[in-house]
């Protein structure tokens, strides 16, 4: 019993991560493709999300899961401002093909036919996550985060970092620039970009 569910949740997590990769890419795209993409039969999607709403609805759902769960891991309340910065960054990237789906055409298509995608985007859009807001307080307070830069900019370049991260993973970069060096870049410039002294990053 232990196992048959272990495998129906690997399952489900295969379709939900096929379904972000599938649709952030083209929000028309047949549930047949997400299934292909999970290497699943098509009834077997099915059986776990009936219609492309169950599917897009899951698919909100396991993302802010996953992003929640990145600022819990990141543990934000210790530490210096730049020092809980450079975890958040950190574990943000080690989800960024789950992130991609803020970041693609899958949820805009989404909140068409989806009430919590469009709760989504809502909470998305109001502003800073407060965590962020008060470790970039105390980054100005401790000294180690650049006080002339506020949360409201932080906050938008790290997306947009994050979004050049997704996007040199997406053209094929990879094959000159590989995965852990996209990584390794984005931090430095997040980090260089917003330290009070970027020597000591």
């Amino acid at each position: 019993m232990a196992e048959h569910t272990a495998v129906r949740g690997r399952t489900r997590r295969a379709l939900l991560l096929a379904g972000i990769e599938v649709l952030s890419d083209d929000a028309s795209a047949t549930l047949g493709k997400v299934a292909e993409r999970a290497g699943v039969a098509r009834s077997t999607l099915h059986r776990h999300f009936p219609d492309r709403r169950s599917l897009t609805t899951a698919i909100s759902a396991f993302v802010m899961t996953n992003y929640e769960e990145a600022f819990s891991a990141a543990r934000t309340e210790e530490d210096t401002g730049l020092e809980a910065f450079r975890r958040v960054c950190l574990e943000l990237m080690e989800r960024l093909e789950i992130l991609a789906w803020w970041m693609g055409m899958g949820l805009t298509a989404a909140t068409q036919e989806d009430e919590t995608a469009t709760a989504e985007i809502a909470e998305l859009d109001e502003g800073d996550d407060e965590r962020l807001t008060d470790l970039v307080t105390r980054g100005h307070e401790d000294g180690s985060i650049d006080p002339q830069l506020g949360p409201s900019w932080v906050e938008g370049l790290l997306w947009a970092t994050l979004y050049s991260a997704r996007h040199l993973a997406q053209s094929g970069a990879p094959a000159t620039m590989p995965a852990h060096d996209v990584r390794a870049q984005a931090l430095r410039s997040l980090l260089k970009a917003v330290a009070a002294d970027p020597a000591t990053v």
